[in-house]
């Protein structure tokens, strides 16, 4: 009985602690920040002096029915149940900032509102609980069903100009243009060195599981690789590749400078092997070496019982490796931005310069949303490899 109380508690506990932060930031913290101009300083307001009494109401109450919630059901409907009223209290903090930056908008034309510490805690409060039980929820349809219905309703809020009076939405309707520009750098950029890294990695894994001598001097390179810092990095590549550009004209024709793109994309796809080689590895080194003798009783030669039998069960511990660079590497290209390369960091530079809040936050909520959305691609793609697997160890074991 105690044991069942006490893991109960546990399961609860992130979502009393997620609860417990939103209404205590609503509460106590301003909700938005104001600035009668682009560079004048800021000052906060409160969500009970911007926002209507039922709107703040709503957000008490859909916080202390996510509590109640945790408290009182049990799984697989507490799950669903909290994930549901997650996704809500998500797009209604996104509504009601909304909903308050054209208040201020409407009186101060010229003033820039974007939320602040109240809303900002009250988000992530709402994301700790989904991010808590979803990992819990076996339903995956439901989990991705949920999560594609609130990124479709907060598309819809943009679609429909219900977010236009946040300054955030202001810098982009100022750079519209620019930012598809540099988002079409930023996701060709990283897909290159994530597939550079692919075409490398996955073989140097390859090799580091059959030969053992090898294996040592592999993770000892693409391990040093990664203590180097990303900007450092990019500053050793200048130097030779400004060389090599001025002596080869051809490598000059084919856009191989010292700044630019060619430095970035050798510098990704170097931090990007680590993860590739790493788990390619670990996904042939773990292989049953029962399955493999079943193989060899078969008939199979070597190249049908690499591609018949490792490479299936080895492919989704692959694929996890790909996913972790891609969401490493779609980070790590904004620190690109500043050797010339592009992307989404030429706004969160040019934000940190003009010490512009709104302007980094363009950068980098969008640099977030691309990396989970490479997440979620590549994630998709493990979860299909699975069931492949899955289906050939069942017919494989009768």
């Amino acid at each position: 009985m105690n044991e069942t109380r006490g893991g109960s508690f546990n399961r609860s506990l992130p979502v009393f602690a997620g609860t417990a932060v939103a209404i205590a930031s609503f509460l106590l913290l301003d909700f938005m920040s104001k600035r009668p101009s682009r560079i004048s300083g800021a000052s906060g307001i409160s969500a009970f002096e911007i926002l209507e009494p039922a709107e703040a109401a709503a957000v008490i109450g859909l916080n202390l029915c996510m509590a109640a919630a945790g408290l009182f059901l049990k799984p697989p409907a507490r799950q669903k149940i909290l994930l549901l009223l997650s996704c809500l209290s998500l797009f209604l903090y996104v509504f009601l900032a909304g909903r308050g930056a054209e208040r201020v908008v409407a009186d101060m034309p010229l003033a820039r509102v974007f939320p602040s510490t109240g809303a900002w805690l009250g988000i992530l409060g709402s994301a700790v609980v989904f991010s808590t039980e979803s990992s819990t929820l076996p339903d995956r349809f439901f989990k991705s069903a949920l999560s594609g219905l609130l990124l479709c309703a907060l598309a819809a809020l943009v679609f429909y100009g219900q977010l236009d009076g946040l300054s955030i939405m202001r810098e982009y309707a100022n750079r519209s243009g620019r930012f598809w520009q540099e988002g079409v750098a930023h996701v060709f950029l990283s897909a290159s060195a994530v597939g550079v890294a692919v075409l490398v990695g996955v073989p140097l894994g390859f090799v580091a599981f059959t030969r053992s001598s090898f294996e040592k001097g592999i993770f000892a390179v693409t391990n040093s690789l990664q203590t180097i810092p990303s900007l450092a990095l990019f500053g050793l590549l200048i130097s030779p590749l400004a060389w090599l550009s001025r002596t080869y004209p051809f490598f000059a024709s084919i856009g191989v400078r010292g700044t630019g793109s060619a430095p970035a994309l050798i510098a990704l796809s170097l931090y990007a092997l680590l993860p590739v080689v790493r788990n390619t590895y670990t996904a042939f080194k773990i292989i049953d070496p029962a399955i493999i003798d079943a193989g060899k009783g078969m008939g199979m030669n070597r190249l049908q019982l690499f591609s018949t039998v490792e490479l299936p069960v080895a492919l989704p511990v692959i694929l996890g490796g790909i996913r972790i660079a891609g969401v490493q590497t779609v980070g790590n290209t904004v620190v690109a931005a500043l050797i010339g390369a592009g992307g989404f960091g030429q706004f969160i530079f040019q934000g940190l310069g003009e010490a512009a809040p709104d302007l980094i936050l363009l950068g980098a909520i969008s640099t977030v949303l691309l990396a989970l959305a490479a997440d979620g691609l590549l994630g998709a793609l493990t979860g299909i490899a699975r069931p492949g697997r899955r289906g050939r160890e069942e017919v494989a074991r009768p």
